[in-house]
């Protein structure tokens, strides 16, 4: 059986919204194809908010299995 965990772009909806020309537009997610789930086996490139060493915000890279979103990844998204 395989192990899945909450995919971090939808939170487990399924779903994303969007803004798209002032217009906001809910999407299937593509990173789980609207299950809300992800194998947690399976290796995704993901972005997060981390601070750098001038203690600033910035984007990091990460490439390996699916990340907790819940414990402490600032705007964890899954590169799809």
């Amino acid at each position: 059986m395989e192990n899945k965990v909450i995919c971090p772009n939808c939170k487990g909806n399924g779903f994303t919204k969007h803004t798209f020309e002032a217009e906001d537009v809910v999407l299937q997610c593509k990173a789980c194809s609207s299950e809300g789930e992800v194998p947690s086996d399976k290796f995704f490139l993901q972005t997060y908010e981390d601070k750098n060493w001038l203690n600033k915000w910035s984007q990091s890279i990460y490439h390996g299995p699916c990340l907790d979103y819940t414990v402490g990844f600032r705007n964890l998204r899954i590169v799809v």
